[in-house]
């Protein structure tokens, strides 16, 4: 049972200041800010203006590094890096190292190692395992586009030195400490051999 008198029963009043037709029935004018209702359609209604266009879709953009003429993949003109990891897995280390050209690993294998890769300038840096990293080494090298460009690397022959990278064929770190050593191991052996007979 409703009583026509009771406040609780009218809508509210519009806001001070607010149009006709500007609020929804039954629930009072709308909130401050906030967009006014649409007839069905979409159509604006009366003094609202025109809506604001869609937003155009973005173009996608081209990934970084790429050129004119690029090589499929899209990375552009390539060329090669001729790695050359010296020594074997008997003369060097077991485990073979760790190569990375700019950051990011690549196979490779004692030996040749032709690696692909965008032309323009790259770092490319090694280094050896044996429990722990060491003989790290990096060099720089510009790569034409279609060209080869020869690099060497060798680690150390002990662990507490670092490797060495260049353009040519590198010379062992280490061997002259690792002779010195042998030569003392000997000695101690032989002198206790003659110290106890």
């Amino acid at each position: 049972m409703t009583h026509t008198g009771d406040p609780s029963n009218n809508p509210p009043p519009p806001a001070p200041g607010a149009p006709e037709g500007h609020q929804l029935p039954g629930r009072g004018a709308p909130l401050p800010g906030s967009a006014a209702p649409r007839p069905a359609g979409g159509a604006p209604l009366p003094g609202q203006g025109t809506p604001a266009p869609a937003p155009l879709p973005q173009q996608p953009q081209q990934p970084q590094g790429f050129q004119q003429g690029a090589q499929p993949g899209g990375f552009g003109p390539e060329g090669t890096i001729a790695f050359t990891l010296q020594g074997s897995v008997l003369t060097s280390n077991m485990l073979t190292p760790k190569v990375l050209i700019d950051g990011y690993p690549v196979p490779a294998s004692y030996g040749l190692n032709r690696l692909p890769v965008p032309a323009g300038r790259h770092i490319v840096s090694a280094e050896a395992t044996w429990i722990v990293k060491y003989g790290q080494a990096s060099y720089e090298v510009d790569v034409p586009p279609g060209q080869t460009v020869p690099v060497f690397y060798v680690a150390p022959m002990v662990q507490f030195m670092k490797g060495r990278m260049g353009p040519t064929k590198q010379k062992r770190p280490g061997v002259w400490f690792f002779v010195v050593l042998l030569v003392v191991i000997i000695a101690v052996a032989v002198i206790a051999v003659v110290a106890g007979s």
